[in-house]
């Protein structure tokens, strides 16, 4: 672990958290937080452990994995470069929901829960910006919640493909932010089951695929495709 330098201020007031902070209260938060650099595959912290801290990805990514009723692990978020993820803990009973783990070299901002609850509780104004974030959050798991229990897997796919396009009209170059296997898991999806599903898209010429390079040609036919499943 290593001290924050103030080069770190500007990413963390880009963040939706901290973007109304006042300057001095923010540099006090930043004194009392330390980078923390994980190898592939590291555990950052387990689900259910006592939470000290919330993160922010400064490089690398952050995989959120819950384990299910069956024992196996599930990918419930893909945490990228520059997100806050974890805050929600402290409303939360003080406890991780999930495990986070490192893909790739990963250098993360900790920053400390105590100090963070003890300037929310002094400023009404920055607790009520916290709730509407958490608000957002819960919107999104339960769009989630939807998408794996309603949506077949080419819907999921095609979902989740969306997503990381959000701004295209007519066409669009996607990259997989991470691994296949990684981005199945996200999806509850077996490597076996998205890589059939990869393959009928390409068979339909719905896309084209390099690595983790994928081509759509038509963005309104791959969402009629996905919808006819």
């Amino acid at each position: 672990m290593e001290a924050v330098a103030d080069n770190l201020f500007p990413i963390l007031r880009e963040t939706s958290l901290f973007s109304a902070w006042p300057e001095d209260l923010l540099h006090a938060l930043l004194l009392q937080s330390k980078k923390v650099t994980l190898d592939s595959g590291e555990i950052l912290f387990v689900e259910k452990a006592v939470a000290s801290a919330f993160y922010l990805v400064l490089s690398g990514r952050i995989h959120l994995i819950a384990a299910a009723s069956t024992g196996q692990e599930k990918i419930v978020e893909i945490i990228e470069k520059h997100d806050l993820f974890a805050e929600a803990v402290a409303f939360l009973g003080g406890r991780y929901p999930v495990t986070a783990a490192a893909d790739g070299r990963t250098t993360v901002l900790e920053i400390p829960l105590a100090l963070f609850l003890e300037i929310l509780e002094q400023k009404p104004l920055l607790m009520r910006q916290m709730l509407a974030r958490l608000s957002m959050r819960l919107h999104f798991l339960v769009k989630e919640l939807r998408h794996l229990s309603v949506e077949s897997a080419e819907q999921r796919l095609v979902s989740y493909l969306l997503e990381l396009c959000p701004l295209a009209k007519g066409s669009a170059a996607i990259e997989f932010p991470t691994k296949k296997s990684a981005v199945a898991a996200r999806l509850g999806l077996t490597p076996e089951t998205l890589s059939r599903v990869l393959a009928r898209m390409r068979k339909a010429g719905l896309i084209e695929m390099q690595g983790r390079s994928i081509q759509v040609p038509d963005l309104q036919a791959l969402e009629r495709w996905a919808a006819a499943r």
